[in-house]
């Protein structure tokens, strides 16, 4: 009885270990998700070229279709 009560106390502390191994694991990857997400919130935005051509602007629209 005592070999079993050993045997499932070492159990226990082995799967806390796991578990507090994996929280740890997982807190770290939140972390980094919400720094890579607060570096793409920090980025500057690429705007449209500017139109350089010469022509006029009636070709930069597609007229509506009836």
């Amino acid at each position: 009885m005592l070999n079993q009560i050993a045997k499932l106390t070492a159990a226990l502390a082995e799967s806390e270990q796991r578990r507090v191994a994996e929280q740890e694991s997982m807190s770290e990857i939140v972390q980094q998700i919400k720094e890579q997400v607060i570096n793409l919130a920090r980025r500057p935005t690429t705007s449209a070229p500017d139109d350089t051509d010469d022509e006029s602007d009636k070709d930069d629209y597609i007229d509506l279709t009836p």
